[in-house]
């Protein structure tokens, strides 16, 4: 194996990595793809993990992990690892949402498990700078790596994509007859939405990583992108839905970021009606509705295939010491 930092990788080793990142999706319901948007869309995406490479980034990283200057600058971006036979791997060192160090892993063929331990133990010793306590990977859906690698010991499906060109917008035009729609506000919602989410998160603690509560700005950038909405159930505050625009897979997709409905009703089946509601709203600005939602939380996954969304990628965690 052989490797280098992924600033300088070529158009055409790039191309190679979208190639194989695009097959970890589950396109066979997929229509109208546009293969070269997607694969450009994917080279887009692998090319963010350069993003605040710079000196100052590398000054305070060096501090943080007390990286010795014989380290040298390029060691500490994203590499790119060419195995014996030509195969190609995107290698990074990111932190999860708990703060907990990973490797996150893009290939352009499918990983089992033999390869996937010969490419840590090699990039273990160009990362020689910290200790991951997962491997993240993204094997296509069902897929038999897929079964193999959510089989070892201590890996745990993560974020889910659940994605539907054509949503799910009929309705009880009983219960939705109370439901209302309106722009949220941030002098008016946001002390209700603050409250009853700062509530919901001292009742289920462990949820706080996995649904944390959105940020005042992400709020106010989806309302001035008329994107964010709070519901109203016969007057009184049922909860807030937003989305930001998103080019996934070369669509122009709808990226669903926050769906709450409040203490008063949660568990009453308004989850559906709402979201119906909101994709009615925006069926004409947008062909793709989509988001991320932890494997863990059940009850969001649910609704979401209960919206005709499906499962188009998964990412996977798996216990780093099974493979250093």
């Amino acid at each position: 194996m052989r490797h280098y930092p992924l600033y300088k990788i070529d158009e055409k080793c790039l191309r190679r990595l979208g190639q194989g990142v695009l097959k970890t999706y589950n396109l066979n319901k997929i229509i109208g793809l546009d293969t070269e948007k997607a694969i450009a869309k994917e080279c887009e995406d692998l090319l963010t993990l350069n993003e605040d490479c710079n000196a100052e980034h590398f000054a305070e990283l060096r501090q943080r992990r007390v990286i010795s200057d014989s380290v040298p600058d390029d060691d500490l971006y994203a590499q790119v690892v060419e195995a014996d036979d030509g195969s190609l791997f995107i290698v990074s060192v990111c932190r999860n949402d708990d703060d907990e160090t990973m490797f996150e892993v893009f290939s352009e063929h499918p990983l089992s498990e033999p390869l996937l331990a010969q490419l840590v133990r090699y990039i273990s010793k160009v990362f020689c700078w910290c200790t991951p306590r997962y491997i993240c990977v993204w094997p296509a859906p069902g897929s038999i790596p897929a079964k193999q690698l959510l089989s070892l010991a201590g890996s745990r499906a993560v974020d889910s994509l659940l994605a539907a060109q054509d949503p799910k917008l009929t309705v009880d035009e009983l219960l939705c007859a109370d439901i209302a729609l309106q722009p949220f506000e941030l002098d008016k919602d946001w002390p209700w939405y603050e409250r009853d989410y700062t509530q919901f998160l001292m009742q289920h603690p462990e949820m706080a990583t996995i649904v944390p509560i959105s940020e005042k700005d992400d709020i106010s950038e989806a309302i001035a992108a008329g994107l964010c909405s709070a519901a109203f159930y016969r007057g009184k505050p049922l909860g807030m839905i937003m989305a930001e625009s998103s080019d996934e897979l070369g669509f122009n997709g709808l990226l669903i970021s926050d769906i709450f409905i409040t203490g008063q009703f949660r568990g009453q089946g308004f989850a559906s009606p709402m979201q119906r509601l909101y994709y009615q709203q925006h069926m004409q600005g947008f062909e793709f509705f989509f988001g991320y939602i932890h494997a863990d939380n059940k009850p969001s996954y649910n609704n979401a295939l209960k919206q005709g969304r499906e499962l188009l990628r998964q990412e996977v965690y798996l216990p780093a010491h099974l493979f250093l």
